[in-house]
């Protein structure tokens, strides 16, 4: 990252048919942001000129929905399916299989749709540049893609043509899946009803029950309408220098003429009493509707644009729900209306700012009791005294927000820009945080009741509040699918049979010709690199290794941190008793969420909030890298914290670990019935987890023990604990104690990254901690493991859709196969499983993912409407693998992509990570350098041969899991009589 750069252009000068408008020194971000117009068009352009080598290139519209038929978003996957230029089929998936970008994607808002792009290569961001240009300017939009990416019918049975319809397209079926979720229903139904008047109670992302309202002409007029230069919004970030953007837009714009945006957001009016709704969510038959209903009290606040009152608003968030002991969470969780808080706060709707607090695992009979504790308890502190040191921290978590230099960077100062610029306002308003922090911090200062009179402003005297109620409902999936077969079978009544045969005809022709490979003279239009582009030797980390006293070892990062310093420990979990694997999770949710020492979790909350931007822990379990046999099994510590905070922090943190307390019998109870909430969510709505969890578990040690510590066996356990905690109570808490205490002297590497003056604390204090160790270092193999194959499970749940995974044993990553083997998972998952799974079958997702330390490869599909069809594509993978006409072409694409791999952008956190985890590995230099040598160096006989290698003898001992509703997995059983899935309820 950067030094303050000098400025290379003046205000008013003219270059390119480009104006600038203004320059802005940033000093914080240690960027010159340039401003300019295009003087034939009026589009805008942004450019955060940093020495950062990560470029991003950015294209966004404001796109405001006419309704909830989600014409923005269906045009955001259409417009990447092909340009005048490009006239390939889906550009956007042909440049993911050869680009080496950090970032290639394209993203609907509430009323902005965004197409970004970033590298590390220049020549890559401007081919993507080239591509993304073309390809939102200049679309095809044919109709066939407008069918296959929004909606279409197509025969439910292609074997009966005449028979019943169905709809499908990929954003139908995406957001099938989507409103399958409880919490993005609740956030649904929150906004349609808080913002009754204005375009943001509409369904942006498309209602499913409004999609196939929309037509090919709105589509294509949406576009003609939004898509134009004088409406668009250019940023971009990195060391590429403003005049090379702007040699490449100038001939690219002159071909248009300006033209006056018509986009007018109306804001919402606001209410004179409150509302309150009651509204429901899809359950199974089987689930119990006991504590599963969510509750949200939401309110209109003010203009998200307005970066005085959104700073305020989110210091206020943070002092009321930013940790364990915040007052008014505090306050939720005692009261026990409801098993845990979802995320909650302000937040941004578009132009307009909303405040929520939200809970899951409540009754359909509480929303009233919960609407009034949440204003009794804000009466309570507003009315009170807030503790100066709560403030001070809040303001503090709020430094690291804005000072860090994150993953993921340059799209972060994207979102921040563009918050602001697309209503008229400065485009670098958020990007002046830090002086709106001091700003507020000094009125609080001349004002100790700042945040109490804010809260009845805001929120007490604020009539316009929405109180929430999501139920579940048996029914109401049952009556959806109901309602979709009578919308269908209204359409349907009025057609022919020649008219159902033409649908018929044309949904088949559409399969055909989506599943047709783009020519390759085509392809080789799209601008590319070639494999002598890349670096001949993958980046290294510049890190030092320092053996401590006490048998620690720590790792120095030499990585621009800007202020912040990343702690990251590792503590080997090598030869834990094989029966405490089952309470890891708990023993980890006791570190975040219980007392430790002589603080109680109040204190610890505090105290984190205070000295830290957060301390989190994690199970991690892999294998060596050249050693498929030998486990690296850890608990990996992440802190980041200030230069003057580092020694409270470090104190803090070895409470945490060493002195963690679980004998608070009240708080540990709250804490489970937590985890039961989270995890229960997490199984059933993250529905792709955990069919890989469930398909992998079987294949090896380390997956099967992910499997205990991650998937349903927490379920089953949590179950237990949270109903029958009198009897179950006191055993979590040995089990905790036993962890605690078998961690504690268990070997002990660190990896440092921040400032000479932390490093010599950390160094200090970490062999302090080494000396008062007693190390015993488990087993290295522990008990035998025996693989399950062929397993062939179907789990039920609440979804629309279905989350298919294939799974089998692959070669270890110290085979010399391992790189071919990625290579070629790339090359399967945007070709054939992408042709015939997306493309073909309308799912929103699919693809390939190799594990080589897991010692496993998985095929999937994500948000799918089918389950038999797609299992049949993955039985059909060894055929395609035979007849497969790759060339060398298509191999080196597949390198090129794949280096980002090798080589991924070192932001401070992100190196702090990635060298512990080489480290703990035996990743060295030398190895990468060998893995990447032999990726370059790979052919298409040698992939293709490891492919047929691997599938053919894992095809005799894989595992299928699938997540789908119950109606889903036994309408597929009947299409598979000979492999059918055994079908269980996820609850």
């Amino acid at each position: 990252m950067p030094l303050l750069t000098e400025r290379t252009l003046e205000v008013g000068q003219k270059l390119e048919g480009f104006e600038v408008k203004a320059i802005t020194d940033l000093k914080q971000q240690q960027m010159v942001a340039y401003q300019l117009e295009h003087l034939k068009t009026g589009a805008k352009l942004l450019h955060l000129y940093s020495e950062d080598a990560e470029n991003l290139f950015s294209i966004s519209f404001p796109t405001p929905p006419p309704n909830s038929t989600g014409v923005p978003h269906i045009l955001e996957h259409s417009v990447l399916a092909g340009s005048e230029k490009y006239p390939v089929r889906e550009p956007f998936f042909e440049m993911l299989k050869m680009s080496p970008a950090t970032f290639i994607n394209a993203m609907t808002g509430p009323d902005c749709t965004y197409y970004p792009v970033s590298s590390k290569v220049k020549q890559d961001l401007f081919n993507l540049a080239e591509v993304y240009f073309d390809a939102v300017f200049h679309p095809l939009l044919t109709e066939n893609t407008f069918k296959r990416e929004g909606h279409h019918l197509a025969p439910a049975d292609p074997e009966n043509p005449t028979g019943e319809l169905k709809f499908t397209g990929v954003v139908y079926n995406e957001m099938s899946g989507a409103f399958s979720d409880p919490e993005q229903r609740l956030d649904s139904i929150a906004n349609q009803s808080l913002f009754p008047d204005n375009i943001y109670g509409l369904e942006y992302g498309g209602d499913p029950k409004n999609i196939p309202e929309l037509t090919y002409e709105d589509f294509r007029d949406f576009h003609a309408n939004y898509y134009h230069p004088s409406n668009a919004y250019f940023v971009f970030y990195g060391n590429i220098s403003t005049p090379e953007y702007l040699n490449f837009l100038a001939q690219k714009l002159e071909a248009f003429e300006r033209r006056e945006p018509n986009i007018n957001i109306n804001p919402q009016s606001r209410w004179s009493e409150s509302q309150f709704k009651e509204e429901s969510y899809p359950v199974s038959a089987a689930d119990e509707t006991k504590e599963k209903t969510y509750i949200m009290t939401k309110w209109l606040v003010g203009d998200s644009t307005n970066s005085e009152e959104w700073v305020a608003l989110d210091i206020l968030s943070r002092i009321l729900l930013g940790n364990e002991a915040a007052p008014l969470k505090k306050a939720i969780v005692e009261s026990q209306i409801g098993q845990d808080l979802l995320r909650s706060g302000v937040d941004s709707v578009g132009k307009e700012a909303t405040f929520h607090i939200g809970i899951q695992g409540s009754e359909p009979d509480r929303g009233e009791a919960f609407s009034q504790l949440v204003i009794n308890t804000l009466e309570k502190i507003a009315e009170g005294e807030i503790e100066a040191s709560i403030v001070e921290a809040a303001f503090q978590q709020a430094t690291y927000q804005h000072q860090e230099i994150a993953r993921m960077y340059p799209l972060r100062m994207l979102f921040r820009v563009m918050q602001t610029w697309i209503y008229g306002n400065d485009p670098l308003t958020l990007l002046h945080i830090g002086d709106r922090l001091a700003e507020c911090k000094q009125r609080y200062a001349e004002n100790p009741n700042y945040f109490n009179d804010l809260i009845r402003e805001k929120l007490l005297n604020n009539p316009h509040r929405l109180t929430l109620v999501l139920k579940p409902d048996q029914e109401w999936q049952s009556n959806y699918d109901q309602a979709v077969v009578e919308q269908v079978e209204q359409l349907r009544s009025q057609l022919t049979p020649e008219q159902l045969e033409h649908i018929a005809t044309e949904a088949e022709e559409l399969e055909v010709e989506s599943g047709t490979p783009n020519a390759p003279e085509a392809v080789a239009k799209l601008p590319q690199l070639q494999v002598g582009d890349l670096p001949e030797k993958p980046e290294h980390i510049p890190t030092d290794v320092e053996q401590l006293d006490g048998e620690v070892t720590l790792l120095r990062n030499h990585v621009l941190a800007n202020g912040v310093n990343y702690l990251q420990l590792d503590f080997s979990l090598r030869g834990l008793p094989e029966d405490l694997w089952l309470y890891v999770s708990s023993y980890i949710d006791a570190l975040r969420k219980l007392g430790a020492g002589e603080m109680n979790y109040e204190q610890v909350a505090r105290g984190i909030a205070s000295y830290t931007g957060g301390i989190n822990f994690q199970c991690q379990l892999r294998t060596y890298a050249q050693d498929a046999y030998r486990p690296v099994y850890g608990i990996r510590v992440t802190m980041k914290t200030l230069d003057d905070q580092i020694e409270p922090a470090l104190e803090l943190l070895r409470n945490m670990i060493f002195a963690v307390n679980p004998r608070d019998t009240a708080r540990l109870r709250e804490v489970m019935i937590q985890s039961h909430a989270q995890c229960s969510s997490d199984l059933i709505y993250n529905g792709i987890y955990t069919a890989m969890l469930r398909a992998s578990a079987g294949m090896t040690k380390e997956a099967s023990i992910s499997e205990i510590v991650n998937g349903l066996p927490q379920l089953e356990l949590l179950n237990k604990v949270c109903d029958r905690f009198d009897e179950h109570g006191a055993n979590m808490m040995t089990q905790i104690e036993t962890i605690r205490d078998f961690i504690a002297n268990q070997p002990l590497t660190a990896s440092f990254t921040g400032s000479d003056s932390a490093y010599e604390v950390v160094k200090k204090t970490l062999s302090e901690w080494g000396l008062q160790q007693q190390q015993q270092e488990g087993d290295i193999f522990g008990s035998r493991f025996e693989p399950i194959y062929n397993i062939r499970e179907g789990l039920a749940g609440p979804v629309q859709v279905a989350y298919c995974v294939q799974t089998m044993p692959a070669p270890h990553f110290s085979d010399p196969r391992s790189p071919l083997l990625r290579l070629g998972a790339h090359l399967l998952g945007l070709g054939y499983l992408f042709s015939e799974i997306r493309l073909k079958g309308n799912a929103y997702g699919a693809g390939c993912s190799y594990s080589g330390l897991g010692k496993t490869v998985s095929l999937y599909s994500y948000r799918d409407p089918h389950v038999s069809r797609t299992l049949d594509v993955f039985a059909g993978l060894i055929d395609y693998l035979k007849d497969v006409d790759w060339t060398q072409t298509d191999v080196d694409r597949a390198i090129i992509a794949t280096t980002q791999d090798d080589s991924p952008v070192l932001r401070p956190e992100t190196a702090t990570s990635l060298a512990l985890e080489r480290y703990l590995i035996a990743h060295s230099a030398e190895v990468r350098e060998e893995r990447y040598e032999r990726s370059l160096k790979a052919t298409v006989e040698d992939v293709k041969q490891t492919l047929l290698d691997v599938f053919i003898a894992g095809m005799e001992r894989n595992n299928v899991c699938v997540m789908s509703s119950r109606e889903k997995l036994e309408e597929a059983n009947n299409h598979r009589e000979t492999d059918p899935l055994n079908i269980s309820d996820i609850m």
